[in-house]
């Protein structure tokens, strides 16, 4: 290959590196929507730009200038596919998989690091290409390139399953973000698939003579799109999420317009039929009173005055009380025969009730006013 371009490569691998851990970090740091899940798409893109460091490494030929490097085990790419089952997991059941089990998914990342570490503590620089371990490290980046393509095959199932609601108590509503996901870790996996057979003849047909450089088309597209799908996923969660609050806020100012005059003749009704007084009061009946849809009459009172249906009557109660205690002609009668006159059926919810109301027990409300 051309110096010239392997060079153009490796800096465009630079910047790309530098734009890809940027977002990749952003996405595990950041609070957002599907924080927990795109977490670990940043962890992919963090694992590849660890990878890809291999690849620059090779083509400035540093080894010899910083031999420490010789021991980072920059490739664990056997944790790439544990990554996107755990974030189609997130995104699917809303649920934390990371349990015990879950930590089962990553035994094989633990066996390429002490496999990598055993080579190379018998060997040295200057044999780190000798055939054994370039046999190790084919051997590896199958095994992980199967691992990828394994659990994309699983992700893009568990996806699927919960899109048409089979893995579901509900079907989703974000349908086309869904289908969008499954396109990008088809792709994704399509696109290490290509590396099987460039690995292929380099094993069988070349005999490990076919140099990294060789393998820059590939690395190059694969690394790219990863950075590409980093990016999009970080810019189109932020566009949703402000979208979403903005749609949220607007609903909710229609709804509060809307239902304000409905509220408002509800409360002048509530007051000239005094179907307060009702102890058996309920939704449905005072509903049909009003001829109105319990739903809309629920709707009303929990939306436009924020309150209960048992708060929203007994306040009318408790007004009706206060009007009593104020009256001479109810001096005699007791404040609990006030109540019950007034549409209460139990001194206990009284009680409450008033004391929600005026911030004073019936007593202590009494005792005021006599002392007044």
């Amino acid at each position: 290959m051309n110096i010239l371009l392997i060079q153009i490569a490796a800096y465009l691998m630079v910047i790309s590196l530098i734009i890809g851990s940027t977002f990749g970090i952003l996405l595990i740091l950041t609070k957002r929507k599907h924080r927990k899940a795109n977490r670990f798409v940043g962890f992919i893109v963090l694992i590849m730009a660890l990878w890809q460091c291999l690849v620059v490494v090779n083509s400035w030929g540093t080894w010899d200038s910083f031999q420490f490097l010789y021991w980072i085990p920059f490739s664990n790419l056997l944790a790439v596919g544990p990554c996107i089952y755990l974030y189609t997991s997130y995104r699917t059941t809303q649920k934390t998989p990371l349990q015990w089990q879950s930590v089962l998914h990553f035994v094989p990342l633990l066996i390429e690091w002490v496999l990598f570490f055993g080579s190379h503590s018998q060997g040295t620089l200057e044999n780190y290409q000798t055939y054994t371990l370039l046999s190790t490290r084919f051997m590896m980046q199958l095994m992980a390139v199967t691992s990828i393509g394994t659990y994309s095959y699983i992700s893009i199932k568990q996806l699927r399953l919960f899109e048409t609601g089979e893995n579901s108590k509900e079907t989703p509503n974000n349908s086309a973000d869904l289908k969008a996901i499954t396109r990008a870790i088809l792709i994704f996996a399509s696109l290490w698939g290509l590396w099987l057979p460039y690995a292929l003849i380099n094993h069988f047909g070349f005999n490990y003579y076919m140099s990294d450089y060789d393998f820059y088309p590939l690395y190059l597209l694969i690394w790219f799109y990863t950075v590409w799908m980093c990016v999009r996923l970080f810019l189109k969660a932020e566009v949703v999420w402000v979208e979403k609050s903005r749609r949220k806020n607007n609903t909710k100012k229609r709804i509060s317009d809307t239902l304000l005059k409905q509220a408002n003749l509800l409360q002048a009704q509530m007051a000239k039929g005094r179907y307060y007084l009702n102890a058996d009061l309920t939704l449905q009946s005072l509903a049909t009173e009003l001829t109105m849809n319990p739903h809309a009459l629920s709707q009303t009172i929990n939306d436009a005055l924020n309150q209960r249906f048992s708060d929203f009557v007994n306040e009318y109660r408790i007004k009706a009380v206060i009007e009593k205690l104020n009256d001479p002609q109810y001096a005699n009668i007791t404040v609990l025969g006030m109540a019950y006159d007034s549409g209460f059926n139990s001194k206990t919810t009284f009680n409450r009730a008033f004391k929600k109301v005026t911030g004073k027990t019936p007593k202590e409300y009494r005792e005021q006013l006599l002392n007044s």
